[in-house]
């Protein structure tokens, strides 16, 4: 009897239900099957999706997922989506559609943080998907095909053939259906698998090892460069944004990563290629840009930061301990700190100085505003007073950010300025009892 020396389960689980998307074809016939001998069968749930695209042929198929799920006692879950008519309807197109109902049907009967959901993908998927990514002009993200894992999804048999597969179903005596609609050449992945993928195995007979090996060894290389960009961006971090300095001197494989992960946690759209272009163009050369959703990359003031189309006006509103959501799209967090007698006050000065004010001296109630005409600043611990605009402009502040900077009042005075700290005479001291720390961050965009 043949076995799947390749298959992998290392990141299964002891416990927790284990999804298993049960088309009926071979792959997912001998995936499930295999895992008979591995899992507790109480754990696995088939989950079918009738996508009612191919008339008798779906109806064929579920009755046949139905009945190998009864042959052998295991839960069966199906659910009904006529896809082509919602494909029609959400503008997606027919295969996305597709992913994206099976996949939110996996997900639902799933729901526990021990549970999984196991897919067929094997070796001639993978490399079909990095031959099709190939052909697109992927970057190396793209090239490293289908992964192993992504959330709580698993793909054990991915480093296994077809040709094992079907050996696997022939060796243990199992029937599975088959989809008329895989040898269409009217799809892009079929035109691979019928007829550039057979060339590539008659010129290395080793293909599929070939493209394993390869991702393998390219899937390290994006996991240090990534580690790289991680980094970079950590080190050029200014208040409104990036230090575009530190960012224009690192390798551009590692500042465009840099730039997407930055543009990824500020929750921006789906970027293309010809947008980082732009927006590297924009660190090198100063000046604005426009991205997906209506935001807008700037480099100014040495200072590299995105604008998500909020309105420049300016905002006045009551700050109170926690949090607060203000117009300019930031989170303002005012937490009270006592400072405990005997406490080495120094180093806490050191520490709080510039985001924090002494608790206890501050009088009548706190609001968080942007700036005014005439706004003057004394900047604590430098013995004079300037205009916003001066300090602005010694701190770098981008033109793009200074309406948005969070500046605290309390009873007419100025108290706080953001990426300045606190005014003379609020600061923290050796005899501050209370410390009012103050922390301003950028909402989560959606």
């Amino acid at each position: 009897m043949s076995e799947f020396l390749a298959a992998d389960l290392s990141g299964l689980p002891q416990r927790g239900l284990v999804v298993v998307g049960f088309s009926g074809g071979a792959d997912s016939t001998a995936l499930a099957h295999w895992l008979l001998g591995k899992v507790d069968s109480q754990r696995l749930v088939l989950a079918h999706v009738n996508h009612q695209l191919r008339g008798e042929e779906s109806e064929r198929d579920e009755a046949a997922a139905r009945q190998f799920a009864g042959r052998f006692g295991l839960r069966f879950a199906v659910f009904r989506e006529d896809v082509a008519a919602l494909s029609q309807k959400s503008g997606m197109g027919l295969e996305e559609c597709g992913r994206m109902v099976r996949y939110r049907f996996f997900d639902s009967l799933a729901p526990g943080g021990d549970d999984r959901i196991l897919t067929a993908h094997n070796a001639n998927d993978h490399a079909e998907t990095v031959l099709m990514h190939l052909c697109r002009g992927a970057s190396l993200p793209g090239l490293l095909g289908i992964p192993y894992s992504r959330g709580k999804i698993l793909r054990p048999l991915l480093g296994v053939s077809r040709a094992e597969i079907e050996q696997y179903c022939r060796d243990h005596g199992l029937s599975y259906v088959t989809d008329s609609s895989n040898f269409s050449r009217q799809y892009a992945r079929n035109k691979v698998r019928l007829q550039v993928l057979p060339v590539f195995e008659e010129l290395n007979p080793g293909f599929l090892e070939a493209v394993s090996r390869m991702t393998e060894t390219l899937a390290q290389d994006q996991d240090f460069l990534e580690g790289q960009g991680q980094a970079l961006l950590k080190r050029a971090r200014v208040p409104w944004g990036l230090d575009g300095k530190a960012l224009r001197e690192a390798h551009p494989a590692v500042r465009s990563r840099a730039l997407r992960r930055f543009w990824e946690e500020q929750g921006g759209a789906s970027l293309e290629k010809k947008h980082l272009d732009a927006m590297l163009l924009c660190l090198e050369q100063g000046g604005e840009t426009d991205l997906p959703g209506g935001v807008r990359a700037r480099c100014s003031q040495g200072v590299f930061s995105f604008e998500f189309g909020r309105e420049p006006g300016g905002f006045s509103v009551g700050a109170a301990l926690g949090k607060t959501s203000l117009p300019c799209g930031k989170d303002l967090i005012l937490e009270v700190k006592p400072l405990e007698k005997g406490q080495e006050k120094p180093k806490i000065h050191n520490l709080l100085f510039k985001n924090a004010l002494d608790y206890d001296i501050i009088t009548g109630n706190l609001r968080a505003r942007s700036r005014q005409e005439g706004d003057r600043f004394s900047p604590a611990g430098r013995r004079v007073t300037k205009s916003l605009k001066q300090l602005f402009q010694e701190n770098k502040i981008p033109l793009s950010q200074r309406n948005r900077t969070v500046l605290l009042e309390a009873a007419g005075k100025l108290v706080f300025c953001e990426g300045v700290g606190p005014a003379e005479g609020f600061q923290v001291t050796e005899r501050t009892e209370r410390a009012l720390l103050v922390q301003i961050r950028e909402e989560k965009k959606a």
